[in-house]
């Protein structure tokens, strides 16, 4: 079944991937920006929209997160980013069509009794790293001069 709607739990995929646990113990906003860089490819694929949900804004804005194809959501001090998910899976019309991205276990009971799908953090991570190796490079023909976008992976 064709999957309408990608739900990612930020955090709980950020610890997945050592170097974003490390990189959020020092700058936060730093590691939720680099995770978004890191699944916007594979999450674009994967379906036509997708959203991040992050626990609440810590210290400030994070405004310069942003993404072609991702909604960044950070839950308000009162919900857990848990609560949010459950509540978009629940209102959604057809929960089926919602793959749910997340290794916490009550939340995958609770988000799958719904009628989501779901995918491990692990599993998901591993597809984005899949993903980026097989990501096409830009390359200059023999005796063509390599334009500047030819020299910069996408997204810098």
């Amino acid at each position: 079944m064709p999957i309408e709607w990608l739900i990612i739990d930020g955090y709980n995929v950020l610890h997945v991937v050592d170097e974003l646990a490390r990189l959020l113990r020092t700058d936060i906003h730093l590691a939720r920006n680099r995770l978004v860089r890191m699944v916007e490819h594979t999450a674009h694929n994967m379906a036509p929209q997708t959203t991040i949900v992050f626990d609440g804004r810590e210290a400030g804005t994070d405004d310069a997160l942003t993404a072609k194809h991702l909604e960044i959501y950070f839950s308000p001090s009162n919900l857990s980013a848990d609560t949010v998910i459950e509540r978009l899976v629940c209102r959604f019309p057809r929960p089926e069509k919602i793959m749910v991205v997340t290794s916490d276990r009550a939340e995958h009971e609770t988000v799958s009794s719904a009628g989501a799908q779901v995918m491990s953090s692990q599993e998901f991570v591993a597809k984005c790293q899949r993903d980026a190796r097989k990501k096409p490079v830009k390359r200059t023909r023999p005796g063509q001069e390599p334009k500047l976008g030819d020299l910069f992976p996408d997204g810098l």
